[in-house]
């Protein structure tokens, strides 16, 4: 039987969705494979400073939901239950042992397209996959805070996380962010390393095509976007090193030990289960906290154990 590895990639055919795998793929040794944005599976080879792990991208389009749906979704966003049809159950029968991952991308400036999540946050509902993500995709509008602001809400009511890629010049969001939760996952194919304090002293070989990254793993956290990044995206360290140099470092020291001790050192499943619930805890502050948090976080990881 298949792994649970799988990511769903979901969107209408107008979101160049095999586009967006590629750039949440960019900067690893896994090479982009051509596919069509319809239908696609795309294998992905995770490999960190911890563990590796075999995952597979299937892309798929959504399609217009009908009247009840969408008025589900103004009246009840919430909705404990989200009425679904019998072929929609049988297929999430069908994919609930093996997808563990949801990207679900749309266009803001289709509003009616974002309704076309509602099947798939039945199927969270069912059978909750580990990574739900929300992905905004598309030129910049004016105009729409209020609109984002109720799909904001609703992902937080629903479990899931809003990366927003359509204002990425005046955001923390970017592609990188979107790698990060799934590289973040606890994968049931995941391989820990024996070794990944020595391994992470060995420079690994270098990849022609790929410009060196530090250590820490193959994530880039300045990740380039579906889109060509802005100027404005080359401060984004400047950005990080003004917030870590307000940051405590006892609070830094504190958090790294807790991350490090002898038994997580030892436990990768634990580890990944603090990481898990330190990055939902920064999901839930106000941004100016959350960059904070996340500062601390960054920092803690990059100290030597």
């Amino acid at each position: 039987m298949d792994a649970k590895n799988k990511i769903l990639v979901l969107g209408r055919p107008e979101i160049n969705k095999v586009e967006l795998v590629h750039s949440i793929m960019a900067g690893t040794n896994t090479p982009c494979v051509a596919g069509s944005d319809a239908s696609a599976q795309i294998a992905w080879h995770i490999d960190t400073r911890y563990y590796t792990a075999q995952t597979e991208f299937w892309v798929d389009n959504t399609e217009p939901l009908s009247t009840p749906h969408t008025q589900l979704m103004l009246s009840d966003p919430a909705a404990s239950s989200i009425p679904i049809d019998a072929p929609t159950h049988e297929l999430h029968t069908a994919l609930s042992p093996l997808v563990d991952a949801i990207v679900f991308a749309f266009d803001p400036r289709d509003s009616s397209s974002f309704t076309d999540v509602l099947p798939w946050a039945r199927f969270a509902q069912d059978y909750e996959p580990s990574v739900l993500l929300c992905v905004a995709i598309g030129d910049k509008v004016s105009g729409m805070d209020g609109q984002k602001d109720e799909w904001f809400d609703w992902c937080v009511q629903m479990g899931w996380e809003w990366v927003d890629l359509t204002d990425m010049d005046e955001s923390e969001y970017s592609v990188g962010r979107v790698r990060d939760a799934l590289v973040a996952n606890e994968w049931a194919t995941m391989v820990p390393k024996t070794d990944s304090k020595s391994n992470s002293n060995v420079d690994p070989k270098p990849d022609s095509n790929v410009d060196p990254k530090p250590d820490d793993s193959n994530v880039d956290i300045q990740a380039e976007p579906t889109i060509d990044a802005p100027p404005e995206q080359r401060n984004e360290w400047d950005r990080f090193d003004k917030v870590a140099g307000t940051i405590d470092p006892r609070r830094v020291n504190e958090l790294h030990r807790s991350l490090f001790t002898e038994t997580a050192q030892n436990d990768m499943s634990g580890l990944m289960s603090q990481l898990h619930t330190l990055r939902d805890e920064i999901a839930q502050l106000d941004p100016e906290t959350a960059r904070m948090r996340a500062a601390e976080l960054a920092l803690a990881l990059a100290k030597d154990t």
